[in-house]
């Protein structure tokens, strides 16, 4: 094998490196593109993206944020019940990166980290006794107007209205997704016009 790559030249050699990088890359981005091809089927599977799904459909790979869209429950409010300093909440961590930086615990019997079952009981703790903990971060694209009204504690019904879309089967949507359902003018005009809803009802226009 030896003898063999001293017999190529510069050219040759550089061209078989050329083709292990691009077939590192191609294995690797593929990889990635059905990891991800098989997050997507799960999603839809459990009904996370119809804010439908059970608990028990939180998995390690999830990040805060995407569970709080899913389950309509506000992101502060799991950081608080999770007992995370609000000076280092990271709402893109993944929970299995959370379980082992905080120190939750080793994964238990089913293999699963034990912040995972913190979070359930969060969701289920907050369905129980709803908080509006307010928005921290403002109204931002990936919210849904459930989340934002569970969020605020105005109802869904005025901000669909104040906004004129629909509420049927659009609850559970971000608002970067009815943007593109509606065309409504972009993702920084659907942005504003709920800042103008929640502004009216604060306001006393209800």
């Amino acid at each position: 094998m030896i003898s063999f790559f001293k017999s190529l030249t510069k050219w040759q050699l550089l061209a078989i490196v050329l083709v292990l990088v691009g077939l590192g890359l191609v294995i690797f981005f593929g990889l990635r593109s059905y990891r991800s091809f098989q997050a997507m089927r799960y999603i839809q599977e459990q009904g996370l993206d119809t804010g439908t799904a059970d608990v028990e459909a939180i998995r390690p790979w999830m990040t805060i944020r995407f569970i709080a869209v899913a389950y309509a429950v506000p992101q502060e409010y799991i950081f608080a019940e999770l007992d995370i300093p609000f000076d280092r909440r990271d709402s893109n961590a993944i929970l299995g990166d959370l379980n082992r930086k905080y120190d939750f615990g080793r994964p238990a019997e089913r293999g699963e980290p034990p912040i995972l079952d913190k979070v359930r009981e969060a969701i289920l703790a907050y369905r129980a006794n709803p908080v509006a903990t307010g928005l921290q971060d403002d109204v931002r694209p990936w919210m849904s107007i459930r989340y934002i009204a569970n969020s605020t504690g105005i109802p869904e019904a005025y901000i669909f209205e104040q906004i004129g879309l629909p509420a049927a089967g659009n609850e559970s949507k971000p608002l970067d997704r009815l943007d593109h359902e509606f065309k409504f003018g972009g993702r920084r005009e659907i942005v504003e016009a709920v800042k103008e809803a929640l502004a009216r009802y604060y306001g006393g226009d209800r």
